[in-house]
């Protein structure tokens, strides 16, 4: 008698295939946020779709929690990346409020993400999987984007709003992004991971921009670029970054899409 072994990964993939299949079917674009949560009970489901609702009114959400795999998965119809993104910033303080939350949240929409297909519907869970228990942050799932060259990078910068906002539109390009909020962990971060590229601020605090290049440049010559990204716009400031190693140095206020090209720029300079 053949024993059915018991797949969370492929349950969980029929589940959301199930409910994003009329959306699909009508070629609307279609939001995903994946958690690793306690066990949620239906009670629990209708508060969430309550809280993000009030938020959020006129976005469709549907709510489905997997025992197996430990698994919380919602399905925003006809929602682009951004407003996924935004909604899952709502469902992460529900979840903490709940204390169910167990590890990072995947986010992504589809076509923007890249194709849904079963392939990376798996790789999203497989990532949601491997997140659990990790720091609880929000990561763009994208099955696309940067292929060759710069795929990997740091952004330290102790501005909250400035680092989220260059890695939610970095990500959204394809590219892994980590931040840092000071020198110290910056350089921590980089050798944990050695990153393709280094986005800092000059100012930070406990290990200054202009050591932690110093520091890339001289104990990991070669592992790393260095973009400046900085309030400081003296000459001065700009030589002694040149001189320490850094690539490229861009002053605040930026444009996201100049900060994008010069990225794009270094790719020929790296391997």
């Amino acid at each position: 008698m053949a024993v059915l072994a018991h797949d969370p990964i492929q349950e969980a993939i029929l589940q959301v295939a199930e409910k994003v299949q009329a959306s699909y079917e009508r070629g609307a674009p279609y939001g995903m946020i994946l958690a690793p949560c306690a066990v949620v009970g239906q009670r629990v489901l209708d508060q969430m779709q309550s809280y993000v609702s009030g938020f959020e009114p006129n976005v469709p959400l549907q709510c489905f929690y997997l025992d197996g795999s430990g698994l919380l998965g919602i399905v925003l119809s006809g929602q682009k990346l951004i407003n996924t993104h935004y909604a899952s910033l709502v469902l992460k303080e529900f979840l903490e409020q709940q204390g169910v939350l167990e590890g990072q949240m995947v986010v992504a929409s589809f076509p923007e993400s890249g194709e849904l297909t079963e392939q990376s519907m798996s790789q999203m869970l497989h990532t949601t999987l491997q997140g659990k228990g990790e720091s609880r942050d929000i990561h763009l799932f994208m099955n696309h984007g940067a292929q060759q060259g710069i795929t990997s990078i740091l952004i330290a910068d102790p501005d909250e709003v400035s680092r989220e906002f260059v890695k939610l539109r970095l990500e959204i390009g394809g590219y892994k992004v980590e931040e840092a909020k000071d020198g110290s962990e910056a350089l921590e971060k980089f050798e944990k991971s050695m990153p393709d590229l280094v986005i800092t601020e000059l100012n930070l605090p406990i290990l200054d921009g202009y050591q932690l290049i110093d520091k890339i440049q001289r104990e990991h010559g070669g592992e790393g670029q260095v973009i400046v990204l900085t309030d400081k716009q003296l000459p001065k400031s700009m030589d002694r970054a040149f001189e320490l190693g850094a690539s490229d140095y861009v002053t605040k206020p930026f444009s996201i899409s100049e900060l994008e090209w010069r990225i794009k720029k270094l790719v020929p300079r790296l391997g």
